[in-house]
């Protein structure tokens, strides 16, 4: 059941959840984008957080899987997946 946490003129913010688990998200709506908060995703599933996720064997063959589909593929920094959101 997703829960509205604030909202602006650009952005909703809210949270759903996933087998039981809270996952926050934020809405622009300048640019009809929405973002996950990865490290509540990764520990919803199981890991510690977005780190210890790319750090596994799993994070490893997920990022070559994308760097050779995408040579140009970002994990971080402005045009990466990755980016850090401020959510509430």
């Amino acid at each position: 059941m997703k829960k509205i946490i604030e909202e602006t003129e650009q952005y909703t913010f809210f949270i759903d959840y996933f087998k039981g688990n809270p996952i926050r998200f934020i809405y622009d709506k300048q640019r009809d984008e929405l973002r996950i908060h990865g490290d509540d995703m990764f520990k919803a599933l199981g890991y510690s957080g977005l780190f210890d996720f790319l750090g596994s064997d799993e994070g490893l063959d997920a990022i070559s899987k994308m760097k050779k589909e995408d040579p140009n593929f970002e994990l971080f920094g402005d045009n990466g997946i990755f980016q850090d959101l401020k959510l509430k």
